[in-house]
C-alpha cells in the first residue's frame, strides 16, 4: 500500500479524464473525422488493413478447432517456462549511491570505533567513482531504531555512470568495495541502496534482503544455532553480506564476594555494594547551594580508575573493628564477557541473520537455504525459525494476489454478465485472460525479469487490456 497507492491514485485519475474526454471532446472530433461514407470511399491505408485482417481472419474461421489447439498448445508452452521464472518482493532500482553499514565488536569504545570508521571512508573514497563519504556511527536509543556506537551508516555518493573507470557495472563496483572492506580488522559490512535500506527496516524491521530470526530463550543456544546457521547460508550460491546479530561480547565486571573471609571480618554482604557503587557511578554525596539553587554533587573514581581491575581491587572496605581491608581480599573481582543487548519479538528472545542476495532471485535463494538449513541446524524443544526481510514482503503480497485476483475475476464476470445478459459471452470473454499469459510469462523470461510485486501488478493491468479487448470485438 505504501508504494503502490500513488500509482493507484494516478491511473484513477488518469481513466476520470479519459472518461470525461470520451463524453465530451470525443463525440465532437469524430462529427469532424469521422464520416459516415460506403466502405469503397475508405481511405486506401484502411482498406489495406481490412483485407489484411480478412485473409489471416478466414483460414482461422474455417479450422476453429486448429487455431484453438495452437493456442492451447502455446499456452501449455508459456506454462512450462513458469518454473524457469524467478520470484522477489520488488525489482532493484539504481538509486545512483550505494548505502554501507559497517559492524565493530560490541565493546568497542567510542574513540576506537571512530577510528575504524574512518579508516573504512578513507579506503572507501580511494575509488575514483565515489564522489562523497558520509557516515553516522549510532543513533539515539528510540524504541523503533535503536543503534549502538559500534554501528555505522555509510552513504556513498557515485559519479554518473560514463565517468567509472575501475569498472562497468554497479555489482563489480560493490564487490571490489567488500573485498577492501574486509582488510579491516573486526569490522564486517553490508551493502545496499539509502532508500531500499530505509524502506527494508521500515516495512520488516530487518535492514537486508533476508533476515533469519531464531526464537528461543537461552542467549548461548542462540547464538550457537545462528553461527550454524550462517555457515550454511555461506555455502548457498548468492549469498552476501551475511551478519549474525551481535548478542555478546560486552565487558562485565564481576564481583564475587567470599562470604568465609567477610565473616571473618564481621562485615555485612549488604554493606559492599554500598561501598563499592558510589566509586563506580554517580551517587549524590552531598548538595551544592548557590543562592536559591540546590545541586547535587556526585563523587565517583575518574575513568581510568574505573576501567582498571587492579585499582578496583584495591578499595578499602571498613570493617566493624574499625580495619580497613582492600576488596580484592574478600571478593574475586575480574572482567568477563556478557551480553551486548538482548532481542525480543512476540515476548520471546530472538536473534537475526541477515543477509542479502546477488545473482540469482530470492524465492529460489530462500527455498534452497530452507533445505539445507533444516537439513543441518537442529533446533532444541522450543526454538523455531522464521524468515523476513524482503522474502516475507513477496509472501503475504503473493497470499494477498491469491486472494484478490480471484474475487477481481469473479466481479469481472458478474460486470460482463448484467451488460450482456448472457452468461456464453460473459465466459468467452473472461476465456481471454489465461491466453493473455503468455505474452507476458514469454516477456518476463526473454527479459529475464523475476516475478515481483511490480510484476503481478503488471499482470493485472494486462487482466484489464485483455479483457477491454474482448468487449470490444
Amino acid at each position: 500500500g505504501r508504494l503502490f497507492s500513488p500509482l493507484a491514485f494516478t491511473i484513477s485519475f488518469a481513466l476520470l479524464g479519459s472518461l470525461i474526454l470520451s463524453l465530451t471532446l470525443v463525440p465532437t472530433l469524430c462529427t469532424f473525422f469521422l464520416k459516415q461514407e460506403p466502405m469503397d470511399h475508405d481511405p486506401l491505408h484502411i482498406r489495406w488493413l481490412k483485407q489484411l485482417y480478412l485473409v489471416t481472419l478466414k483460414p482461422c474461421v474455417r479450422r476453429p478447432w486448429l487455431v484453438v489447439l495452437i493456442a492451447l498448445a502455446a499456452l501449455g508452452g508459456s506454462l512450462a517456462l513458469v518454473p524457469r521464472i524467478g520470484t522477489e518482493f520488488l525489482p532493484a532500482l539504481d538509486e545512483g549511491s550505494i548505502a554501507v553499514q559497517t559492524f565493530r565488536i560490541p565493546s568497542i569504545s567510542l574513540p576506537q570505533s571512530l577510528a575504524l570508521q574512518t579508516e573504512a571512508e578513507k579506503l572507501l573514497k580511494r575509488f575514483p567513482e565515489v564522489i562523497d563519504v558520509v557516515s553516522k556511527t549510532g543513533r539515539a536509543d528510540i524504541a523503533s531504531d535503536p543503534m549502538g556506537v559500534e554501528l555505522s551508516d555509510v552513504i556513498v555518493t557515485l559519479k554518473p555512470h560514463e565517468e567509472w573507470t575501475t569498472t562497468k557495472s554497479k555489482e563489480e563496483l560493490v564487490e571490489k568495495m567488500r573485498e577492501a572492506l574486509a582488510e579491516l580488522p573486526g569490522v564486517a559490512s553490508s551493502f545496499s541502496q539509502p532508500i531500499a535500506l530505509r524502506v527494508d527496516e521500515l516495512v520488516s524491521g530487518v535492514k537486508s534482503a533476508i533476515g533469519i530470526k531464531i526464537f528461543g530463550e537461552d542467549l548461548a543456544v542462540l547464538k550457537q544455532r545462528a553461527e550454524a546457521v550462517a555457515r550454511v547460508l555461506g555455502k548457498v550460491p548468492g549469498a552476501t553480506d551475511i551478519n549474525v546479530e551481535k548478542v555478546s561480547g560486552l565487558a562485565y565486571l564481576e564481583i564475587e564476594i567470599d562470604r568465609d573471609k567477610i565473616a571473618r571480618y564481621g562485615i555485612n554482604v549488604a554493606d559492599l555494594p554500598n561501598v563499592i557503587a558510589p566509586t563506580l557511578r554517580d551517587t549524590e554525596a552531598s548538595k551544592v547551594y548557590e543562592g536559591l539553587k540546590v545541586f547535587g554533587l556526585a563523587v565517583r573514581f575518574p575513568e581510568s580508575a574505573r576501567d582498571d581491575v587492579e585499582t578496583i581491587r584495591e578499595i578499602l572496605i571498613p570493617s566493624p573493628g574499625g580495619a580497613l581491608i582492600p576488596l580484592g581480599q574478600l571478593a574475586k573481582v575480574t572482567v568477563s564477557e556478557g551480553p551486548a543487548q538482548i532481542s525480543r519479538e512476540m515476548g520471546q528472545r530472538r536473534i537475526v541473520i541477515e543477509c542479502n542476495v546477488a545473482g540469482r532471485d530470492l524465492g529460489g535463494f530462500v527455498a534452497e537455504a530452507q533445505v539445507k538449513i533444516d537439513a543441518v541446524v537442529k533446533l532444541p524443544a522450543g526454538y523455531f525459525i522464521t524468515w523476513g526481510g524482503q522474502f516475507e514482503n513477496q509472501q503475504r503480497a503473493m497470499k494477498r494476489f491469491a486472494i484478490v485476483v480471484p474475487i477481481t475475476i469473479a466481479a469481472i464476470f458478474l460486470l460482463l454478465f448484467s451488460s450482456f445478459n448472457s452468461v456464453k459471452q460473459a465466459i468467452l470473454i473472461i476465456l481471454n485472460i489465461p491466453f493473455a499469459l503468455i505474452g507476458g510469462i514469454i516477456a518476463l523470461v526473454v527479459g529475464e525479469f523475476n516475478l515481483s510485486v511490480s510484476a503481478s501488478v503488471g499482470f493485472i493491468a494486462l487482466f484489464g487490456v485483455a479483457v477491454l479487448n474482448g468487449v470490444v470485438m
